[in-house]
């Protein structure tokens, strides 16, 4: 891929209710809104049972930096990652007899797959939906000093611009390297004011 352009991927994680094909399910990566806005427009909300297999997206964040390297994971969601205790007894659902068959075979956890990422110096960016899940997404974003903030999804203009600062600045970060990186940034923060207020 050429190094000055960017590509952005969907994952959606779900939970040991789901099947193996639901649930993790990603869009390929891509350069193109409208492809990404497609992909979306296949996925429904499915699943629920409390904590949520936050640990098989971070999963998936760790494969794709072996295939490729990433730089920057922004997860969003609205309970708290399962407990090592909700991922064994969930996963009894379907039985390990089924996981082994699956890409899912080892159970993991998140706090093993955000070490992971922190080895790898991947940011997480952790956006949270509902006010229950604030407690662990600020944990995880303080562990790679990063944006924890909540997400108001009811609000498209608000949702939106949020995530748009956010991946603007950091692929500006990126290119800008150590020594103009904050430069690109408080440019583009001239440029285009924020429109919301942050809720941490």
């Amino acid at each position: 891929m050429n190094t000055n352009s960017f590509q952005i991927q969907f994952a959606v994680y779900r939970n040991y209710n789901n099947r193996e094909d639901k649930l993790l399910q990603s869009s390929p990566w891509e350069t193109k809104p409208n492809n990404l806005r497609a992909f979306m427009n296949t996925i429904n909300v499915d699943g629920g049972w409390a904590n949520e297999t936050i640990e098989i997206g971070l999963w998936h964040a760790n494969k794709e930096h072996a295939r490729e390297p990433i730089t920057q994971v922004i997860l969003i969601g609205d309970a708290h990652p399962n407990s090592l205790e909700d991922v064994q007894k969930k996963r009894s659902k379907f039985g390990e007899k089924y996981w082994k068959k699956t890409k899912f075979s080892r159970p993991t956890y998140y706090a093993k797959e955000l070490d992971q990422l922190i080895e790898n110096h991947i940011l997480v960016h952790a956006f949270y939906v509902e006010t229950r899940a604030k407690e662990k997404f600020k944990e995880i974003a303080n562990r790679t000093v990063e944006r924890c903030e909540m997400l108001d999804i009811n609000s498209t203009d608000v949702g939106a611009d949020m995530l748009t600062d956010l991946v603007t600045e950091q692929i500006l970060n990126n290119i800008g390297g150590e020594s103009k990186g904050q430069e690109l940034i408080n440019a583009y923060r001239k440029k285009f004011p924020k429109s919301y207020t942050s809720i941490k």
